[in-house]
């Protein structure tokens, strides 16, 4: 007759060594615990690494949050009448846990904008959409993408215009986004002319510089004018004016 499995090691039996090994394995004992008398899983670097990575996914889930907080209270009263107490009471956290992660209601808002102009940028992007030796259609496609990403964060672009001339930050992250744009927009006119379809006599620089002018500033009165604006129309009118330009 079997006398029965052990009891499970006790905080007592194991002071005296890290780790116990008595017991049936079937009841959890005859397996590594810690001082403490748990169930030890994985070394300890295992441990510590696991307890790092959940550390650090539940700091990136609070900044996200704080984030999300932040634009929701910025898109409704402003950047100027902002205060770092109406985020963390919209967020439910902390005013020390916000400066965790962000110094100042600048800092977020600036990680707010950043992330606003990794959207745009990704509208430049080939979607499922594209199609191949189609450059009309493709143009068309990435000028509506570009048209309706806008309209999503219309209200931190007019927010934008108006703390760049307050901010020297802000205006060199503005400045540095329309860079990409036009820059992005020269090397398209430079491919096109390569495969013989833009006219050779356009000043590159200009053209783009303008183009893009064009299409911003489409966007921005869209949005500014208009409660319920047309993104297909307005991207494909662009878009005719545009292929004009280029293959005059």
């Amino acid at each position: 007759m079997s006398a029965g499995p052990s009891k499970p090691a006790t905080v007592a039996g194991a002071a005296n060594s890290a780790t116990s090994t008595s017991g049936d394995p079937k009841n959890g004992a005859g397996v590594p615990r810690t001082r403490g008398g748990h169930i030890a899983t994985g070394t300890s670097a295992e441990r510590r690494a696991k307890s790092a990575t959940s550390a650090t996914e539940k700091g990136e889930r609070t900044r996200r949050h704080i984030i999300d907080c932040a634009r929701a209270v910025f898109e409704e009263k402003g950047y100027l009448e902002v205060r770092v107490s109406d985020i963390v009471k919209r967020a439910g956290v902390a005013q020390g846990s916000f400066y965790t992660y962000f110094p100042s209601k600048l800092e977020v808002f600036q990680a707010i904008i950043r992330e606003v102009g990794d959207e745009i940028d990704k509208t430049a992007s080939r979607g499922p959409e594209h199609r191949h030796g189609d450059w009309t259609h493709n143009l068309l496609v990435a000028n509506l993408r570009y048209l309706e990403v806008y309209t999503r964060n219309a209200k931190i672009y007019m927010l934008l215009e108006q703390t760049s001339t307050l901010d020297p930050e802000i205006k060199k992250i503005r400045y540095a986004g329309r860079r990409r744009h036009v820059t992005r927009v020269e090397h398209y006119i430079r491919h096109l002319q390569d495969e013989g379809i833009a006219s050779r006599n356009i000043n590159v620089p200009l053209t783009a510089d303008a183009l893009m002018n064009m299409l911003v500033g489409v966007a921005f009165w869209l949005n500014a004018d208009t409660d319920n604006p047309d993104h297909y129309d307005s991207a494909a009118t662009v878009t005719e004016i545009w292929v004009k330009a280029l293959t005059r």
